[in-house]
């Protein structure tokens, strides 16, 4: 009797493995997986969103800084300021940034005070959420000024900072 229980016992067993393999997933479990990543996808999106308009903000404002110091060299090899990125031998990513070459205006005199500024424009700024940022670098009797300007709001410009470092009144100062 022994022997008969064991082989039918096996045989229940062995049954029971094969019907658990051949099992699948039900519709309702996919849709529930479905469901929660489609909710996950929701939260995160904004998110990401919002992580993109920042990163193209931040190039915007290090390409204002990388002028403003490339600027100060260029015065101070040349007793001059560069009119565009090429003359100061900037490459520049211009992804973003409308006129990178026709942005910077310079001024230079051959006593007293001169200035190059630098306002990049974003055409896409709505779109990006990004703030504009200008630049400003003046030199009079051998010492330097730079100034960034960061507009409060989302816009495609700001007016450049003035020798005294004051931005326009839509606009604070960054450093």
């Amino acid at each position: 009797m022994n022997k008969v229980f064991t082989a039918k016992f096996l045989q229940h067993l062995n049954k029971k493995k094969a019907d658990n393999q051949e099992k699948g997933f039900t519709l309702i479990e996919l849709l529930v997986v479905v469901i929660i990543i489609g909710v996950l996808a929701a939260v995160a999106l904004p998110n990401l969103l919002s992580q993109v308009g920042k990163a193209r903000e931040t190039e915007i404002k290090n390409t204002t800084g990388t002028i403003n110091r490339a600027q100060q060299a260029y015065h101070f090899e040349r007793q001059n300021f560069g009119t565009s990125a090429a003359v100061l031998g900037v490459a520049i990513q211009n992804e973003y940034i409308d006129n990178v070459n026709t942005g910077i205006t310079a001024t230079n005199a051959t006593t007293g005070l001169s200035s190059a500024v630098f306002v990049p424009a974003n055409a896409e700024f709505a779109n990006d959420g990004t703030r504009a940022y200008a630049g400003g670098v003046y030199h009079s009797g051998g010492n330097y000024s730079t100034f960034v300007c960061q507009s409060n709001e989302p816009a495609s410009t700001t007016t450049a900072p003035t020798v005294a470092g004051a931005c326009a009144s839509n606009a604070v100062k960054v450093r």
